[in-house]
C-alpha cells in the first residue's frame, strides 16, 4: 500500500483478557466477576498501536502498523483480521518461535481499573530496528507503548521527514528519554492519570506547560467528563459522546486517538477533530474488547450529527 495517511507503531501486548467486577478488591479481598462466563474465557485482539491502526482503517484512513510480535500473531488469526481491515502490515516484524504478550484488564462499575501484562517478545522491542522505509510513506505517525529506542527512533525519523507526529499514552515511562519523545511530537494524547504522572516527572504544574517541551497540542482525556484540548492559544473542552450502553472501556482511549487523527489528517479544526474522537470512542465502550465495535466512517458521521447537530 502506498501513500499511507497514518502509521501506528509500538509493541506491548496484542491479546487482551477483560475482567469486570462491581468493585476492585482491597488487599486480601476476593470479589466475584460481574460478566458472562463466555466473556471471561474470551481472548480479544488488542495492543494500543494495533487498536489505533484498526480503528483508523475502519474509518477509511490508509493505515500502516509497526510492531514486534511472535508467530501467534498469525496463528491466532490476528494478521487476517487486520488484513481484512486493509491495514498495511509490512512494518510488522514476526519473530518465529516467540510468543506475543497478554494483558489482563480489571475494571469496576465506576470504571476504576488496573492492568497486569506479560509482554512476551515485546519486552525485547528496544533491540529491533523500526520500519523507517514504511514510516516515510505516511503523512502522520503515532507512537504508543512501549517508549523504547524502537519507538523513539521512529518518532524522530518521522519528525525529520516532515510527518505530523503524535504520542499516545504513558510517555512518562520513557524515563530520561521522555524529553526527546516530547521534543519530536506535535500532538500528545494522555489520560488524566498519565498527564499527572508526566507533569510530576517533568516538574511542571499544568498541561499547557508541556508546550515548551515540544507538543503544540496536548489532549487530556477525562472519561465521562470529556476531554481538554490544550493549544498554545487556549483550551477547548469537548464533551463525551453518550454511548447506547456501557460494557467495557478497554481500548476507548486508543479509538479516541484514531478518531482525532482521522480529523487532523483530513484538515479538520481542533474542535471538529475532538468531536470525531469522542464519537468514535463512544462505540468502543458498547462491546467487550478493543476492536469489536469499531464504527465505519458513515456510522461515526451519523452519531456525530445526532450528537452535535452536524456532520464533521
Amino acid at each position: 500500500m502506498s501513500g499511507l495517511e497514518l502509521f501506528s507503531i509500538g509493541s506491548w501486548t496484542i491479546f487482551d483478557h477483560c475482567l469486570r467486577m462491581e468493585k476492585l478488591p482491597r488487599n486480601g479481598e476476593t470479589v466475584p466477576l460481574d460478566m458472562p462466563i463466555g466473556e471471561v474465557e474470551k481472548i480479544h485482539f488488542g495492543d494500543c498501536s494495533a487498536n489505533i491502526a484498526a480503528a483508523a482503517a475502519r474509518l477509511g484512513l490508509r493505515t500502516g502498523l509497526g510492531m514486534v510480535v511472535g508467530d501467534d500473531f498469525e496463528t491466532s488469526g490476528y494478521r487476517g483480521h487486520l488484513e481484512a481491515l486493509d491495514v498495511d502490515l509490512s512494518g510488522v516484524e514476526i519473530r518465529p518461535g516467540e510468543t506475543s504478550g497478554h494483558s489482563f484488564n480489571f475494571f469496576d462499575a465506576d470504571n476504576g481499573s488496573f492492568c497486569v501484562s506479560h509482554l512476551g517478545v515485546a519486552a525485547e522491542q528496544g533491540d529491533f530496528a523500526p520500519p523507517l522505509a514504511a514510516i516515510s510513506r505516511a503523512k502522520a505517525l503515532v507512537v504508543s507503548e512501549m517508549f523504547s529506542d524502537y519507538t523513539l527512533v521512529a518518532l524522530e525519523h518521522a519528525r525529520a521527514s516532515g510527518l505530523l507526529t503524535a504520542i499516545n499514552g504513558m510517555v512518562a515511562t520513557a524515563g530520561p528519554r521522555a524529553t526527546r519523545f516530547l521534543a519530536a511530537a506535535d500532538i500528545l494524547f494522555l489520560s488524566r492519570g498519565e498527564c499527572a504522572a508526566l507533569l510530576d516527572g517533568q516538574g511542571l504544574a499544568a498541561p499547557g506547560d508541556l508546550h515548551a517541551l515540544g507538543p503544540r497540542l496536548v489532549v487530556v482525556t477525562e472519561g465521562s467528563d470529556g476531554s481538554l484540548w490544550h493549544e498554545t492559544g487556549g483550551t477547548i473542552r469537548i464533551p463525551a459522546v453518550p454511548a447506547t450502553r456501557f460494557v467495557d472501556s478497554t481500548g476507548a482511549g486508543d479509538s479516541f486517538v484514531a478518531g482525532a487523527l482521522y480529523g487532523l489528517t483530513r484538515g479538520m479544526s481542533t474542535l471538529a477533530s475532538g468531536r470525531c474522537a469522542a464519537t468514535v470512542a463512544s462505540f468502543v465502550v458498547e462491546a467487550w474488547g478493543c476492536q469489536t465495535n469499531l464504527p465505519t466512517e458513515q456510522q461515526m458521521r451519523e452519531r456525530h450529527r445526532a450528537t452535535f447537530g452536524e456532520a464533521p
